[in-house]
């Protein structure tokens, strides 16, 4: 796969690891403010701001929580998390 470019930094794009790490320094500016575009619309009548991002916050976790599985199937390791059941008597 060919390298892409996520905010600013150039990511092996076969690497879960790397994508990943990326991603979560990306996610963490969106979450700062630092990646919303602000837009004004002046009328005579009336003024409006509009803030508009470019990825939902949960599509980013959903790309996030899919590549810490990937990465660490290929790091060998096993799965954290699944599903546990107790029964009371």
């Amino acid at each position: 796969m060919p390298d892409i470019k996520i905010n600013g930094v150039i990511v092996d794009a076969s690497d879960p690891c790397a994508l990943w790490q990326a991603l979560y320094a990306a996610k963490l500016k969106r979450l700062a403010g630092e990646q919303v575009e602000e837009s004004e619309i002046r009328s005579p009548v009336t003024h409006r701001r509009i803030k508009v991002a470019s990825a939902s916050m949960a599509d980013i976790d959903a790309e996030l929580a899919r590549l810490a599985d990937a990465c660490q199937k290929k790091n060998g390791g096993t799965r954290t998390r699944f599903a546990k059941s107790i029964r009371f008597c």
